[in-house]
């Protein structure tokens, strides 16, 4: 180079007049150009991280090349590029068959260029003609590898999948770009679900410059937010497009997030590191709505599973009681038959007795009457006087009569009264009970501690279990052990 800007020293026709050594701007800028182009003859490969892409009105596109890792320091190494319109098809090409990358900030390339110097900016520049997409294809791979390792050695990588998620997830905080493709696919997979979905909005940028910022910021606000899970999706893209969602501090804000985290990024073929370390990941935003309707869905149709047991199990009890309702009623019936034989019995044996009475004192009136008659027939002399007699006679044997039937019909009343008080409906309605052994029998013993008797009131039948017992006019027993627990019981 010493040698071309020394050719520059020798006075020339249009320096004429000019102090020697001093250029002019045209002239110097014509040698640099020169030196330059006598420097690179050729194209160059040079690699580097893409910053500030812009796309010009013209169709142009321009960014700047740096060191990886620097951020974009002002004072670093930086080289201005250029990529006209008429040679994008061609870098397009090679982009799209490698997989559909494109070119971004953040993005590590290798590109192939002329270096030319611009006078118009006092510039140099490089004129991009070519790209090698494996290259930018094994940089991201090893960043991924990289990243992963990174968190599984630090135990973060599963970490968010451990998070219990709600039975019921119907409040949802959603991250994604608002109005988007994404966005509105998501909505419309809960909407039409037909559940009550709460969606909250986190609105981020989901490629770019700024996406890495959204989206950490985006996670730490909706883990805090009155939630029960978080969806971060966005539509597909070229794989430069889902460069956010392989970086570590995206991947870190997941795995640390309080909260599950469902993805749902739109990519078929690869997965990214936000869904290694994503609670759930589902391959589009639909997807993923999927997933969580399907958790609702799951926890609805336990619940109907649950309710149906239930109703079977309220029908099967209510039947077997039903059953055994009618088989005690029929114990009772064929037991009130028993009480009331003998009472019946002696109803009528008592009937019989004031029959043979009432009988037996009809006849002797009868023979007296007749013994009447016949003294009559035979004392005509004393028929006044026998007459009067008679009259006298019949008179008390009216009155005897009267008296004797009085006194059956009385003795009849006062059985049927003691029939009618011994009957067990009676004892009952005056507020007695009746004590009965489990096998339907009367208790008439003293039971044992532990038996299992019931007690039958006028309205109700109740079980109940023994704890102690005594003789009438005894003392009170010693408390009964419990046969189910051995300890010692007061009743």
């Amino acid at each position: 180079m010493s040698s071309a800007v020394e050719s520059y020293r020798t006075p020339a026709g249009g320096m004429s007049g000019q102090p020697d050594g001093t250029w002019s701007v045209s002239a110097l800028a014509h040698a640099i150009g020169e030196t330059i182009q006598r420097a690179f003859p050729a194209e160059v490969w040079v690699r580097g991280e893409i910053i500030g892409y812009s796309v010009a009105a013209s169709g142009h596109i321009y960014f700047n090349l740096i060191e990886p890792g620097t951020d974009g320091d002002r004072r670093g190494d930086r080289m201005r590029v250029a990529l006209f319109k008429g040679r994008q098809r061609f870098v397009n090409r090679d982009l799209a068959a490698a997989g559909g990358l494109t070119l971004d900030d953040g993005i590590e390339v290798r590109i192939r260029a002329e270096v030319e110097y611009y006078a118009g900016s006092g510039q140099v520049q490089l004129i991009m003609s070519g790209v090698d997409p494996h290259f930018t294809l094994g940089v991201l791979a090893a960043d991924r590898e990289r990243t992963l390792a990174e968190l599984a050695a630090s135990g973060l990588l599963r970490r968010n999948a451990a998070v219990p998620l709600a039975l019921v997830p119907l409040r949802v905080g959603l991250i994604t770009a608002a109005g988007s493709a994404a966005h509105a696919d998501f909505v419309h997979e809960l909407e039409s679900s037909g559940y009550a979905f709460e969606v909250l909005l986190c609105d981020a940028r989901v490629q770019g410059v700024t996406a890495e910022a959204d989206l950490v910021a985006a996670l730490r606000t909706l883990g805090q937010a009155d939630v029960d899970v978080i969806a971060l999706v966005r539509g597909g893209g070229d794989r430069t497009d889902l460069l956010a969602f392989d970086l570590a501090s995206v991947a870190t804000a997941i795995a640390t997030c309080p909260l599950p985290v469902f993805c749902g990024i739109g990519h078929e073929i690869d997965t990214s590191v936000a869904d290694q370390v994503a609670h759930t990941a589902a391959k589009t935003p639909t997807a993923c709505a999927s997933a969580l309707v399907g958790n609702v869905a799951a926890f609805d149709e336990r619940l109907a599973q649950a309710r149906r047991e239930i109703d079977r199990a309220a029908r099967s009890r209510t039947s077997a009681a039903t059953a055994r309702l009618a088989t005690a009623r029929g114990a009772l019936g064929l037991l009130a038959e028993r009480r009331l034989a003998r009472p019946r019995a002696q109803l009528g044996e008592a009937r019989l007795r004031l029959d043979h009475h009432a009988q037996r004192h009809c006849r002797a009136a009868a023979g007296r009457l007749t013994s009447a008659s016949r003294a009559l027939q035979r004392s005509h002399t004393h028929a006044q006087r026998g007459l009067a007699s008679l009259r006298a006679q019949r008179q008390r044997l009216k009155r005897a009569s009267t008296r004797h039937l009085s006194a059956a019909k009385a003795h009849l009343r006062s059985a049927s009264a003691l029939v009618s008080a011994v009957a067990p409906e009676r004892t009952l309605a005056r507020g007695f009970s009746i004590t009965r052994a489990a096998d339907g029998g009367i208790v008439r013993e003293m039971p044992a501690a532990g038996d299992t008797i019931s007690t039958e009131t006028q309205h109700a039948v109740f079980p109940s279990v023994v704890h102690r017992s005594r003789t009438t006019g005894s003392q009170p027993d010693r408390p009964a052990d419990d046969p189910t627990t051995g300890r010692t019981t007061d009743g």
